[in-house]
Order: C-alpha cells, then structure tokens, then sequence
C-alpha cells in the first residue's frame, strides 16, 4: 500500500479531530472487522461515513477502487458521491481527485456492474435494468390475455377478473414478485408455502411468476428486474469468475434501514470475500417497507455476516436542540425497537448551547408551533402564509426550508398553492407517470391519434382540442362546435357536433369556413394530426412524431418565457416544459434502448402504465422552497421544516397494506417470524410513525406542523401530540393576519384608503405606501387599474320615461331579488350549460306529443341528445339516466291528463300583456282544457319541486294567469266554446310523489283582488329597473344556492355600505 501524502493526512486529521468521541470510534472501525452503527437522526451518520472514507483513503493509503460506498437509492448516492469528491478535495472542487468510478453508488448500481462485468467476460451483451413500468406493462398484458382466453393460473374468487384488471392489484402483484426475488424463494418453495399458511393466491402467483420468466425470457432477454439483478450479483460475489474484478477492501453501507433483504446477503458476500463491512442506520426513519426493506435488519447484520462485529452507537444529537430533539425521541420511543433502540438516547448536542436563546424565531414563536385551518385549501394558503413569515421576518432563506407532505400525490397540489402565494418552490418527490401531467399527455397523446393507435374519437377531438398543445377551453370548444352545427343546419344537415368535430379535426381544410380563433386553433390541431400521420406512414421514429406536434405547436419560445418569471403560471409553465423534456427523454431512451421497438410499444409504455417512470428529476438547486415525501426527504437538513397535511386519516393512515397478495406476510414467513396473531394495524403505525419521525428530524430551528379542522376533518393523534409538546407560542398568533405578499398587501392598503372608518393619518401613509408600489409596478397598486374610481359611462336611466319595460315572467322574481344581477344577467347572459340544454329537449317532447307511451317520450329526447355538449363520459352518462326519469315523468302526466279528460289546447303559446309601462311578454309551456271548458296552465320544470305553498305567490304562473284574465288566449279558445280559468300549476317530473313520477304545485285561480296585486308587482318591477342605479341586497346567504350564483358581490369597504 502506496503511503500517503504527509498534508493529505494532516488535513484528514483536522477533519476527524471535529468528530465526536463516537463518531471517531466508527471511523477508527475501518481498521478492524467492521461495525453496525446506529444513530438517531442529526447524529452525523452520513457526516460519519464521509470522514470514515476519507481516513481510509487519505490517512490509510486505501485505493479509491478499493473502498465502495453503498445506499439504498439513486438519489442518495448522487448526493452522497458529490459530497465524498468535495471532501476528498479538502473542499476545492478544482482539486478533486481523478477517481476510477463512482465512489458511491446504490445497491442497484453496483449490482448492475457486478452483472455487466461478467457479462463482457463471457462475451453476453450487457444486462439492462427492467424499468418499473416495462414490468407492469408486461404484467398487465400476460393478464390480459388470460382474460382474453380464459387461461392462467386459478386465482382465488375474491381476486376475480375484475380486480386483476386493476392498476393496484398490478402494483401488489410486483411487490409480490419482488419479495420473491428478494428471498431467493423458487417458486416451488412459493407453493408449498402457500399451503402451509393458507395462502391460496400464492399458488397463483406462482404459476405467473413461472410464465412471467419465460416472457420476459423471451421478449427481453438481456433486461432484468432490480431484485433479479441483485440476487444475480450475489451469486458472482460468492463464486467469482475468472478474471473478474477483485473485491472491495473497506464496504461502507449509508441508510442501512432502508436496504432490502437482498442487499444485506450482498453485503454478507463481499464480507466473506474479505471486505470489511460497516453499515450505519437507524431503524426509527425507515421509509422503504413499502419496497420490502426491514427495519430490524440493520441490528441483525452481524448475524447476517456470520462475524463478531460491534455494534456501536452515535450519541450526540447535533442538529435539534432540546425541545426538537425531545419530540423525536419521544416519538421514537411510541416505535416498535425493530430489534435495536440504544440509538434513541442520544442527548442534544446544543443542550448547553445559547444558541436557541439567540434565535429570535425559536424566541418569538418557540422550537415547535402546531396550527390548524378549516379546509384544506386554508391549510395551503396557511403554510404558504408560516413561510413566507419566515422568510420576511425572521430572515430565514427559502433555500432553509421545506415542506413535506405524506405522499406524492400531495406534491402538485401544494406547490401550486405556494407559487400562488409567491413562495418559491421546487420539488423532489417520486415521479409521476408521464401521462399524469398535462402537457406530456397532451404530446403523447397527438402522436396516439395521428398514428391510428387510438381513434379519433368526439371524446379524443375534444381531449385535443383542450390541452395545452390544443390551446381551447370549454367556452371555446362551445363556440366551434355551436359554428360547426350552424353551419351544417344552414345547409340542411342534421348530424351532430360531434360528428362535425371528427370530420373538422381529419380534414384541415373542413375549418377555413368559420373566421374565428377558436377555428383557426382547431385547423392547427388538425393540420398536426396530418403532418403526424404522414410521417407515421413514412416510417418516422417516436421521438421524430413528438417533435412534430411539437414544432407544430409552436409553445417553446412563449413557455420559456414565462417560466422565467414568477407566480404560479410561471411555476406551471417551468413543470410544463420539465414534463416535454421527460417525454422526448423517455423516447430517445427506448430508440436507444430497444432499436426493434414500434412507436406501438412506446405508446403502450407510456399511456396503459400506472407507474412513474425511472428518469430522473430535474433538480434545481435555485432559491426556494423544497416540498417533499418522507421518502425523498432523507438526508435533508434545513432551518425550518413544515409537515402539512396532519389530518385524521391522511397522516397517519393506517390501512393495512398488501391485503390481495400477501407480500408483507410472505417476507415474514421467510425470515421464520410469527404470523398467527399478527397485529398488521400495529405494524402499519410503525411504519406512519417512522415517516413522521423522519419528517420532524429534518428541521434545525423550528418544526412547523398543520391540520384541517374543519365539519368534516379533524387533525390527527400526530398533530396533538407535537401541539401538547409546543404549548401556546408567545407571539405567534400575533404575527398571524398580516399580509406576506403583495398582492395581499396592495389589497389591505385600499381597504385602509377607502374605508370611510379609517382616520386621516392611516389614510395618507396607505396612499404613500399605494404610490410606492405603483412605482415599483406592482398590480393593483396604481388607481389608473381601480375599476371603482372610474366615472361611470352613463347617468341615464335604463328606460326612458315613455319607454315600455319589457318583463319576462320567468325574470320577474330576479328583478325582485336583485335588480342588479337582473340587469348584468341582461346584458351579458351566462352561457348555457348542457343541462339547461337538457330541459329545452325535454319542453320541446311534450310541445310535440300526446302520446303517453314513455317509449316515444324519450324517443323524442334522443333525437336531439346529440345537440348537447358534457364535459365528460361520466356526467353524460349521468344526466341521460336523469333524462330517462324526465322521459318517465312527462309520459305519466300525459296519461293522467288523457284519463281526466284534458286536452292540449296550445303549446309554448307567446303572448304580450300591457300594465302601464310594464310588456309582460313570454311563452306558456301548455294550455290544457277540459270537457267543461275549464282552462289549466301548466309549466314544466326539470328543477327540484315545491309544495303548493311555494307555488301560490310564483311569479310566472301568475304572470300567465294575468294573461289568461286579459284574453290574451281568447283567439285560441273562444272557437273551441265556452272556457273559464282553472288556474295554473308546476309540473315536476324530476322527482315523484304518491307512486307517481311527477308531482304538480298548485296556483288557484287568482281573483280580480289578487290580479290587481300581481299588476301592482310589475309596476314595482318596472320602478325598480327604469333608474339609473341598480340595487342589489347586501348580504348573501351562506347555504342559499342562488345567492351564491350572484354576478357581483357587495364589498362594503368599497361600497360605503355598512
């Protein structure tokens, strides 16, 4: 062994000098048969195995090819080896040494070179690693074909059909799987297993794992699973060929807690092989149980290697002070011991330290600060708000904190609601499938359609048409598909707009007739669907097809851009551009990867799997805000930590997990645990438990926790427990209320400056504060963008003096409610809405029938379903199932009607009534008249029903008893004979009464007395409308349904109201 240099030890003694006395004591156990370390979080164990490195190399003379550093995870070795070359560089990164490969690794990787090596020595081509979604891709198509053919192995009955088409029994069927791998089991060994524990589905599994090898012996030959592929590498360890590479001299494991079964046995290969073997974990934060690590594996190593090896214990916590380090130990202790727990007495290293004193946040609001909001989303805008406090006021950097969230699934969400509160964020979480995110579908799924993989569909047009590449929302995609019915009602059609979408997407020319944006996007979308299938048919590879819909929508150059600004669409448009990257990356990996690989497969791959792909992350290193799981957040360390999200069966939840295939229970029967009894809801708690330890370990200064306490929610037994720990803060609640962003800033200083309760002197340093930000161009702030400084356009009334109103009765109501919505509902009306479609189709059946059959009802509905338009499958399919109960409705009524003797006189009859000012001018849905000439008028409603009670004062069955009093029906009734008035009722066939599937709200027969009052009702509509101010009421009901439809709020600090 070469000596080393004199200064490189001096260096690496100075280092090691600044090591507690037990984190010396591991790095002095490189020299003897190894150690198992165990140590609480902020004990300095990864700090531990740097140094430990270090000494070997620096201070032993170690060759780097001699000393291997293992992790559990890709992220972690990344991390682990950059840090390893600064140090090994004393810090210069110019000055690091020129290493024979990576110092650090993840177990996977290193396998993978053990595997490789001897590949390239027997002449085979090089093993590539299965991904995770080239697994389930595979899986769910031999499960598809035993459904297709009715073959495969016999699974139980409570695994039927159904369930094995499902993501989630794909997702356990390959942890299965994996634990099988990881255990070295046969599958023999699985079977008789099965029998022995009553596990009927292991046979199964069995049988599939059996076919599954041959299918992927065949299809992918070289490609192998990460269990696999570790268990191959043990095998070469222990018998190593020929000429392979010698084994490492020094292991050192990081994150033990979190290796696999399989890992350890390659640990305990490399030891017999003379390598001396030291691993360092903490059973308390193991977070991947999910993937079949065993916490207790960590204090059973030294069994394991067959060797009398210490175990030594870190002991000085050294980055939370008392009251953080308190918590977690007293959380640690709530944990099962997983065979180990001398680690959790480790004391506080700044037990004596002033520095908690000095802090000003811990002073202020104190080490620990539980906080709850009513709903989910005041949860969100909370934790922006305790940040952004942070950063503001106690000059914490964005960089110095992070959030996390129990899963992945939690990430997206949050990190919208932050950048829409201007906190900088960035985020590290597992990786979603890319057809999760919006603009990869979007991508993938135009070279989808374009090829003829899947069909151009109304529902795949309208998908189009609506994604980012697309550029349409649903206004606008209403807009094209109301031209394109116009158009071809014009030329006599009768097809309906989803066939006309179809026909414009596959025909780019089909669209230059209608000068519209909204047509000229659509042209654009067809035009890429034909560029794409052209070079399909030309034989273009995948990543050639992406980049076709990509040139062609023409989004880089104005992405970019915004992504480089702030807020939450410039956040969107950075994880937009990331997600473009990741497809292209993906399909240049398969081109590379597979080159007999179809566009087919790639589309496959992409579209049909529920699990995330195995690219790696962008990381971005910028100033802000990282949000993460517990899994990802191992290794973290920050000033500030938040863990949201604490709510009663969120975090933890204590489903019991791996209930269809039993992986759990299959690794306990392979290390000869006890089963019978097994308390799994204990186990899981461990395991929510472990996640949160993990979480609140990572915070330096202080540790934020947040709930939901809401009707529905309530926060869970983890936020009580750190909310008894942390007391009342002394200033915190306080600091809550203010504003932290200038949005919120600009929208509090009007308040103050138009606020007739404000004094002069707030006043006047609002304006000041207003000017500045106006300076500074910050929105909101300048009065040239207040809306209620403006003069109005007009003083004059809405009518003139000798101008008729005109009153709809069905509107008459709306004047009396609120004048003002009346009148912005007047001139700019709401788009109507598929189910407002849903009740003209329903008035325009029973205009037209007499028929009572409930067949030729509905008959009459269908012919005109296609003029609809419904966001999704789902609601359509819901609203034709409420159509049929309309169809069933109207039919019962007809019947009814015929069988009293009532006939149909008239059908949505116009007429026009004149009191005073006031045109009452509308349509009655039907006039009906009996043997004795009694007259009813009856008004259809699809709407939920009132009682007789509700019916007496409605405006518009008045409104059409007026009429009736006035003759305006006399020229459709006299030459029938004599008739008198029977008044007017609602019908309601949404919901029935009594057996029937309609129910009627009666209106009597209103008498001249009560005529009078309803003229006396328009006159007062009329004096509320023809004035030049509108009122509107000034307080909305919190539970009234239309008040909260209201075009425009009342806010007294603009309005003056009180």
């Amino acid at each position: 062994m070469p000596p080393a240099e004199p200064a490189a030890v001096a260096a690496g003694a100075r280092e090691t000098a600044a090591l507690d006395a037990s984190q010396r004591a591991v790095v002095g156990a490189r020299r003897g048969p190894g150690a198992v370390v165990l140590g609480a979080p902020g004990t300095g164990k990864t700090r531990t195995v740097i140094e430990l490195v270090a000494a070997a190399i620096l201070d032993d003379g170690l060759p780097p090819e001699s000393v291997l550093v293992l992790t559990p995870s890709r992220r972690s070795a990344t991390v682990l080896r950059d840090r390893l070359a600064l140090r090994l560089a004393h810090g210069d990164e110019s000055a690091a040494p020129v290493l024979p490969g990576p110092l650090a690794r993840s177990i996977a990787s290193y396998a993978h070179a053990i595997v490789t090596a001897d590949a390239r020595l027997t002449g085979q081509p090089d093993p590539r690693l299965l991904s995770g979604a080239d697994q389930d891709a595979d899986l769910a198509e031999l499960l598809a074909g035993h459904a297709l053919d009715g073959t495969g192995p016999r699974w139980p009955d409570h695994l039927g059909p159904e369930v094995r088409a499902l993501g989630a029994f794909r997702t356990e069927l390959r942890d299965a799987i994996a634990r099988v791998s990881e255990h070295g089991w046969t599958t023999d060994r699985l079977r008789s297993e099965g029998r022995a524990h009553d596990q009927p589905a292991w046979a199964a599994l069995a049988d599939l794992v059996d076919e599954y090898r041959v299918v992927l012996g065949g299809a992918r030959a070289d490609q192998v699973d990460p269990a696999e592929l570790v268990r191959a590498a043990i095998g070469l360890v222990r018998d190593p060929a020929p000429g392979a590479p010698a084994a490492p001299r020094l292991v050192v494991l990081d994150d033990a807690h979190d290796a696999t079964p399989s890992g350890f046995e390659l640990l305990a290969a490399l030891a017999a092989r003379g390598a001396t073997v030291i691993a360092l974990g903490d059973p308390d934060v193991a977070t991947n149980t999910f993937r079949g690590a065993e916490p207790d594996a960590v204090a059973r190593l030294g069994v394991l290697l067959e060797a009398g090896i210490p175990t030594l214990v870190l002991g000085t916590a050294h980055r939370q002070g008392p009251a953080l380090r308190a918590l977690t130990a007293g959380l640690s202790a709530r944990i099962g011991t997983a065979a180990a727990g001398a680690q959790r007495r480790a004391v506080p290293g700044r037990a004596a330290d002033p520095l908690d004193a000095d802090d000003a946040l811990v002073r202020t609001e104190g080490a620990l600060l539980a906080v709850a909001a009513p709903s989910p989303a005041r949860e969100r805008s909370l934790v922006a708000d305790l940040l952004r406090e942070r950063h503001l006021l106690d000059g914490v950097p964005w960089s110095a904190m992070a959030v996390v969230v129990r899963t992945g699934a939690q990430v997206p969400l949050l990190a919208r609601a932050l950048a829409a509160a201007e906190v900088p964020v960035r985020t590290t979480a597992a990786g979603r499938p890319l057809r999760e995110h919006p603009a990869a579908r979007a991508l993938i799924r135009f070279v989808d359609v374009g090829t003829g993989r899947s069909p151009l569909d109304a529902d795949a047009a309208a998908e189009l048409l609506l994604s980012p590449l697309g550029g349409l929302d649903r206004i606008g995609l209403r807009r094209l598909r109301r031209a394109l019915r116009g158009e071809e009602l014009a030329g006599e059609g009768d097809r309906g707009a989803d066939e006309l979408l179809v026909e414009a997407l596959a025909a780019p020319d089909r669209l230059e007739t209608i000068d519209h944006r909204t047509a000229r996007r659509a042209a654009r979308v067809a035009r890429t669907l034909a560029r794409i299938r052209t070079a399909h048919e030309a034989g273009a590879t995948v990543d050639e097809l992406l980049w076709t819909a990509w040139d062609e929508a023409r989004l880089a150059a104005e992405w970019a851009q915004t992504s480089a600004g702030s807020g939450i669409v410039a956040a969107e448009a950075d994880r937009a551009l990331d997600a473009v990257v990741a497809v292209f990356t993906a399909a240049t990996t398969i081109v590379d990867t597979v080159p007999e690989a179809t566009v087919e497969t790639f589309l496959a791959r992409v579209l049909d799997s529920d699990v995330a792909d195995d690219l790696l992350q962008p990381v971005r290193t910028e100033e802000s805000v990282l949000i993460t799981t517990p899994a990802s957040a191992a290794g973290l360390e920050v000033d500030v930590v938040v863990v949201a999200g604490l709510t009663e069966g969120v975090w933890p939840n204590l489903r019991v997990r791996g209930t269809l295939l039993g992986a759990p229970l299959l690794s306990r029967v392979a290390r000869d645990l006890p089963v019978a009894d097994l308390d799994e809801r204990r186990l899981v708690l461990d395991d929510e438990l472990r996640m949160f330890v993990l979480a609140a370990s990572r915070a330096r200064r202080q540790l934020i926790v947040t709930a939901t306490a809401g009707e529905d929610e309530q926060p869970s037994a983890l936020w009580e427990h750190v909310s008894q720990a942390a007391g009342e803060p002394a200033v915190g609640s306080a600091r809550r209320g203010r504003p932290r962003s200038l949005r919120r800033l600009v929208g509090q200083l009007r308040r103050i400056l138009t606020d007739p309760a404000s004094n002069e002197t707030a006043r006047a340093e609002a304006a000041v504060a207003l000017r500045r930000l106006a300076d500074e161009g910050v929105a909101g702030a300048g009065p040239d963008e207040w809306w209620g400084v403006l003069e109005p356009s007009t003083t004059a009334p809405l009518f003139l003096d000798d101008e008729h109103v005109t009153l709809s009765p069905s509107k008459l109501e709306a004047i009396e409610t609120s004048p003002l919505d009346w009148f912005l509902d007047r001139i700019a009306p709401e788009e109507t809405s598929a189910v407002m479609g849903i009740g003209t189709i329903v008035h325009g059946a029973m205009e037209t029938l007499d028929d009572p059959d409930v067949d030729a009802v509905w008959a009459a509905i269908e012919a005109r379903w296609a003029e609809l338009v419904f966001e999704s499958p789902w609601l359509a399919e819901q609203q034709r199932r409420l159509a049929r109960r309309y169809a069933e409705g109207v039919a019962a009524y007809l019947r009814d009607a015929a069988l009293e003797g009532r006939a149909r006189v008239a059908a949505e009859e116009r007429f026009s009534v004149l009191v005073d000012r006031a045109r009452l001018s509308g349509s009655v849905d039907r006039i009906e008249r009996s043997d004795d000439g009694g007259v009813r008028i009856i008004d259809l409603k699809t709407g939920r029903p009132v009682t007789d009670a509700g019916a007496t004062g409605n405006a518009q069955l008045g409104a059409y008893q007026l009429a009736y009093a006035d003759g305006a029906f006399d020229e459709l009734l006299d030459p029938i004979g004599p008739h008198h008035a029977e008044g007017a009722r609602l019908l309601f066939v949404r919901e029935g009464v009594r057996g029937k599937p309609y129910r009627e709200a009666r209106q009597p027969v209103l008498d001249e007395e009560g005529l009078e009052a309803f003229r006396l009702r328009l006159r007062q509509a009329v004096a509320a409308v023809a004035v030049a101010e509108l009122s509107g009421p000034r307080t909305v009901g919190r539970f009234d349904f239309a008040a909260r439809r209201h075009r425009l709020h009342r806010v007294p600090p603009i309005t003056g109201e009180r």
